[in-house]
């Protein structure tokens, strides 16, 4: 009899692996069926040994011991693929079996004996790879898209001859449309699409076409599709690197990009990170470590062909303020607005934020106008017929009366603040009454079908005008004649220690979504990041922020690990002393969040930062480890303690 240690392959905190006995030999690497209470579920067996060897062991245990259903006859997984979620598990301080779970897609486990028939013939074979560190080639590729595209081609092309296969790691399902649109020409029945978002049936069909293609495939896909077992991948391309999608916003926290790097590692495939502009800290590494280029990394802009105006509108609008209320668009602006629709060509407003006003103050005693459930600051919105105002907490969804009064001194003299979505589409609409604006952000739209279809909507209606946030850019498929950041000084205002990294990303993604001009409305006419922009030269921009950075400590010099606490005043108080006497040989810094208050609990944040060599993996840093003392810290810490690996923000 062997007694068996299993990882479920099941959503749900596990505190520990399982533990079961079968009569049959089972590998390490085995998919097995096993009870678990009242259901039968996929577990993948870690560990097997004789009965006889864990006698004691087994008197010990306070359970009593249960018998796997099945061993199915082969995994589906490569080895090297489990060992690499293992290993990023590890890294994010995850539970081994949320980690493999995080990274399979749901329909590979729910469909897993259908999928394990057909694909009986290609039995994954056992690794002749060493769990030692392999030194892959890795390449930074910094370009534009078209440069990138036509290299792509020819890369592809050149595997296919040598009856290899290529992967392409994407972000987002619109990502994925566009390169395949861009690259399967001429090699449409080698090109296969695999995200999230197909139908279960598609994703199968699709998966029996790749797993069973004599030929080599290219296979644009999202990080979790690099489960499939294909043998003879030789490339695994990161596209679109500088992207927050491959990050994880809930727990575990998992950033895509870094298991796609270690899977590379693990089955000696040729990796490359690629973008117009890669993040800072990955232009960072090409100095630290052992990565070659393509080419050259490009910091130019490479958009001759478009018209960059910035404008400080409160000079514009000088004579008019004197006499009348403050305008959200420069004369200039509306100029080049009307001279737009009337040539009947499409006009793109971005707005950072959705709302009429992102926060509201009493004009006689300076308090903020917060929800009264969150004490969150409310939004002012208007609703979708236009017909009302109202306040919106973005935290718990809370509405509160129009018509309230400061709850400090009763005040009505209230004062909306910032430029929402709702703000510019409240001016533009009374003076372009006989034109179709539309309006993008999370409050007009339910899901990424109604965006899809608002967006169709807007490039097929000519002279017309569309104000949206960030969202705007997964969507928009052609490109505007004249787009305007309508405030950008407010980009400066969010709390994030990459901002000037975000605000560049923004711009060059405003950039591509623009064909003849892009107007900047700011106060700062002498912003580092517009003039790096002007001078269509990014080079000294980001070296400068990289050195600074490397003096404030940040990364990717330093390592961030935050952990955060919610509780109330008592419980955070207890949180903060934990945290301190846990932690102290790694000098935590310990600080309250940004909004100190969420239905009457606290935010209380700890900050270690670390030698990138004393938490990074093997298979990304010659010599580095993960930290095991503070592992184990961090692995004692009760789930209410949540904890996040290169945090994209501190507050």
């Amino acid at each position: 009899m062997k007694i068996v240690t299993v990882i479920p392959l099941e959503k749900g905190t596990f505190k520990t692996d399982l533990t079961y006995f079968t009569s049959k030999d089972i590998k390490n690497g085995s998919i097995v069926s096993i009870p678990f209470r009242t259901r039968k579920i996929l577990g993948l067996v870690t560990s097997s040994e004789d009965a006889s060897n864990a006698k004691s062991g087994i008197k010990e245990m306070s359970f009593k011991l249960k018998k796997i259903f099945e061993i199915k006859k082969h995994s589906i997984f490569r080895k090297e693929f489990i060992e690499s979620a293992l290993l990023l598990s590890s890294y994010f301080i995850s539970k081994k079996n949320t980690g493999v779970i995080t990274l399979i897609p749901s329909i590979f486990r729910e469909k897993y004996d259908e999928i394990e028939k057909f694909s009986k013939n290609n039995i994954v074979p056992e690794s002749n790879h060493s769990s030692k560190n392999i030194e892959a080639e890795k390449i930074l590729f910094q370009t534009n898209f078209e440069d990138r595209i036509s290299y792509y081609k020819t890369l592809i092309r050149g595997q296919f001859a040598l009856k290899k296969s290529v992967f392409i790691v994407l972000p987002t399902e619109y990502d994925i449309d566009i390169f395949e649109q861009a690259l399967s020409k001429g090699i449409e029945n080698f090109t296969f699409v695999m995200h999230g978002g197909m139908k279960p049936k598609k994703i199968i069909e699709q998966y029996e076409k790749i797993i069973n293609s004599a030929h080599g495939v290219l296979i644009l896909g999202t990080t979790q599709f690099l489960s499939i077992p294909r043998m003879d991948i030789s490339t695994i391309i990161v596209e679109h690197e500088s992207s927050n999608a491959y990050k994880m916003i809930p727990r575990p926290h998992f950033d895509m990009r870094i298991f796609a790097e270690i899977y590379a590692s693990k089955i000696d495939a040729k990796f490359i990170l690629a973008d117009t502009l890669l993040r800072y800290e990955t232009i960072a590494r090409k100095e630290k470590e052992s990565f070659g280029e393509i080419y050259p990394l490009s910091f130019r802009t490479n958009f001759d062909r478009i018209s960059i105006d910035i404008i400080d509108p409160s000079k514009s609008n000088e004579e008019e303020t004197a006499t009348k209320s403050f305008r959200i668009m420069s004369e200039k602006s509306i100029e080049e607005i009307e001279n737009t629709l009337e040539s009947k060509k499409n006009v793109f407003i971005f707005s950072l934020r959705k709302g009429l006003a992102t926060y509201t103050v009493c004009k006689d005693c300076n308090e903020t106008i917060n929800c009264d459930k969150c004490l969150a600051p409310v939004v002012l919105y208007l609703s979708r017929d236009g017909k009302k105002r109202m306040f919106i907490c973005n935290k718990c969804n809370t509405e509160k009366d129009p018509e309230t009064v400061c709850t400090n001194c009763g005040s009505w003299n209230l004062m909306p603040l910032g430029i929402g979505t709702d703000t510019v589409y409240e001016e533009l609409k009374n003076k372009f009454y006989k034109v179709k604006i539309f309006k993008l952000d999370k409050e007009t739209v339910k899901n990424s079908k109604e965006a899809e279809k608002l967006i169709k909507e807007f490039e097929e209606t000519k002279g017309s005008i569309l104000i949206a946030t960030e969202m705007a850019f997964f969507y928009l498929k052609e490109k505007v004649s004249l787009s305007i950041m309508a405030s950008f000084d407010s980009l400066w205002s969010i709390p994030n220690f990459k901002m000037s990294e975000k605000i560049i990303q923004l711009l060059l993604s405003t950039l591509s979504k623009t064909d003849k001009k892009l107007i900047i409305q700011t106060k700062n006419k002498n912003d580092p990041a517009l003039l790096a922009l002007k001078s269509e030269n990014l080079l000294h921009f980001v070296r400068e922020e990289l050195k600074d950075r490397k003096n404030l400590e940040y990364p990717p010099f330093k390592r961030f690990i935050k952990i955060t606490y919610l509780g109330d005043k008592l419980e955070s108080i207890k949180a903060k002393e934990i945290l301190a006497e846990n932690l102290k040989e790694y000098k935590p810094e310990i600080f309250g969040g940004f909004v100190s208050k969420n239905k009457n609990q606290f935010i209380t944040n700890a900050l270690i930062k670390l030698d990138p060599q004393k938490w990074s993996l093997p298979e990304l840093l010659s010599g580095s480890k993960i930290d095991q003392n503070l592992y184990n810290l961090f692995s004692s810490f009760p789930p209410s303690y949540e904890i996040s690996v290169d945090p994209e923000d501190l507050l």
